[in-house]
């Protein structure tokens, strides 16, 4: 009798390692329970610069002016890097021959988080703080209006709201305890 290779589904589709497919299959199906929680942790571990930030505003007013900045330099930071994941999905539109559009679209939203985040570093730091603050929302309302249509994992935006939140929460603490 020949012996199959990989995995079989059987008996409620689970998957079932057979003879050579060995530890390897179970390995990953235990990587797979366990990937979304690095994403998890490196997100909510993104937000202790933000607290650094707010300790530095409780213990050391007179260096207002520099926080400030640095936690709007960093809130544009992540709100580029969110741009980033937009051009990741454009260009990976594109390369899968999609015929809708979305690719110029994409590719347009990924880049204006980098523009907002220069004008919001040179307007005065209360302007600059909300525009970042509604570039974060907007972009969140735009990737929820197109879930349906993007590749993104199930936990991607439960995680990215609650991030969000979290993130221009902070940034509004962070003017808060500076005025």
């Amino acid at each position: 009798m020949a012996s199959t290779h990989g995995v079989r589904v059987c008996r409620g589709k689970k998957l079932i390692p057979t003879r050579s497919a060995g530890c390897g299959v179970v390995r990953t199906m235990r990587a797979s329970k366990t990937t979304h929680q690095l994403p998890q942790w490196l997100g909510f571990s993104g937000l202790l610069p933000m607290s650094a930030f707010l300790i530095g505003l409780w213990f050391w007013p007179q260096l207002t002016d520099q926080l400030v900045f640095m936690a709007m330099l960093y809130v544009g930071a992540i709100f580029s890097f969110l741009g980033g994941i937009q051009w990741g999905l454009a260009v990976t539109a594109e390369s899968a021959d999609d015929p809708q559009g979305p690719f110029a679209l994409r590719l347009v939203v990924g880049v204006t988080p980098s523009l907002i985040t220069f004008v919001a570093l040179v307007m005065p730091p209360v302007y600059g703080g909300l525009l970042l603050i509604a570039g974060l929302w907007l972009l969140l309302l735009f990737e929820w209006q197109r879930r349906a249509s993007s590749p993104l994992p199930d936990w991607y935006l439960p995680l990215r709201m609650n991030l969000t939140v979290l993130l221009s929460g902070s940034l509004a603490a962070v003017f808060w305890l500076a005025s």
